[in-house]
């Protein structure tokens, strides 16, 4: 791997964080410890801030920001440096590209149903567009599980030789102070005493079932925290001013950890996932359990650990959720941002030679 130079795309740096930007920034954070400097490096475009790392350099490079940046300065680094390309957040260039990337869930290939309006349509068909090339051109392919790895080799035909399963992990949630505060703020809270869920509009996410959850049992307080139109989507569901339902509109991670602390347990419905990180940060915060939907990727990704909701059978119902077997601390020990990041140094390495 002598004089080989990998470059990653770092114009991530620049968004809003959700979570394919938190798992960029921790597998960075930690993969600046394993390697030797030189090997790695980020580029960015201008304006945008990259952490200061020990082994890993930064570069400012290219004129253009955000789309622009990224499918033609960002290629033309590669091209000038002769380095490969790192992509780790489902977007490469679609011409000019060589090296790894990420693709952490194929969800707009798998549930096209998700996606039925106009922007959904066409965040869809650039997803496809974008799988499709990474499929194509990408020397090594990572994803976050082997439920999301056997999506990719049957829907892209991608040999799963290609594929490695580099997981996300939980320790960003041990430099966040719980914020106790949010209990006065909202007096109807009151610790062990109520469900929670994070959720937003997104079909995947499932909010419905939670507000059926609430509907079906209303001597228990459910708490909502995200954003967007979640009341006016209960209104549109005929599932309006339920009394034990509260909504918290966005919070502070200080806050959402003070919330999972205390929870009965932390609610996470979802269809559709390449990971489903929430339910392991719950547990990182305390969370006493968790209840996720019964598919192949929370099976994978839980175990014994979790209790599991039927969605088949289930239509809200949190008393009938199948209980975890096993303490849910143990999941703990399964995933670390460490780990994580020596099995991307090996797909480095691998791929290098």
């Amino acid at each position: 791997m002598e004089n080989m130079v990998w470059a990653v795309d770092g114009s991530f740096f620049g968004q809003r964080i959700s979570g394919i930007q938190r798992y960029s920034i921790e597998l960075l954070s930690a993969l600046d410890a394993l390697v030797p400097p030189g090997l790695v490096e980020i580029v960015a475009p201008p304006g945008v801030r990259v952490p200061v790392y020990e082994n890993i350099k930064s570069v400012t490079f290219g004129a253009r920001t955000g789309l622009k940046w990224q499918q033609l300065d960002f290629p033309a680094y590669l091209k000038y440096r002769g380095a490969k390309g790192l992509a780790t957040c489902n977007v490469i260039p679609v011409f000019g590209f060589r090296g790894i990337a990420v693709v952490h869930d194929v969800c707009y290939r798998a549930r096209p149903d998700f996606y039925t309006d106009l922007r959904g349509r066409l965040s869809a068909a650039w997803h496809r567009l974008q799988y499709r090339r990474i499929a194509q051109v990408a020397e090594h392919i990572i994803t976050v599980s082997e439920f999301s790895k056997s999506e990719i080799t049957k829907y892209y035909g991608v040999k799963p030789e290609r594929i490695s399963v580099v997981y996300n992990a939980w320790q960003q949630m041990q430099r966040i102070a719980p914020d106790e505060r949010i209990f006065a703020k909202v007096p109807q809270l009151r610790r062990g005493q109520y469900y929670f869920s994070m959720a937003n509009l997104l079909k995947n996410k499932n909010f419905p079932w939670v507000l059926r959850a609430a509907r079906n049992k209303p001597d228990t307080v459910f708490a909502i925290a995200g954003g967007g139109s979640l009341a006016a989507e209960a209104k549109r569901l005929g599932l309006a001013d339920l009394p034990n339902v509260v909504y918290l509109g966005y919070v502070s991670d200080g806050e959402a950890k003070a919330l999972m602390h205390h929870c009965k347990a932390f609610l996470f419905p979802t269809l559709y996932e390449g990971f489903g990180i929430p339910p392991l940060e719950a547990v990182a915060c305390g969370a006493p359990r968790i209840y996720v939907s019964d598919t192949p990727c929370m099976r994978e990704v839980y175990g014994d650990c979790a209790g599991y909701i039927d969605l088949k059978t289930n239509h809200g119902y949190v008393d009938d959720v199948t209980p975890p077997k096993r303490d849910a601390a143990e999941l703990l020990a399964r995933y670390s941002w460490h780990k994580s990041a020596q099995a991307l140094l090996d797909v480095l390495t691998q791929t290098a030679n």
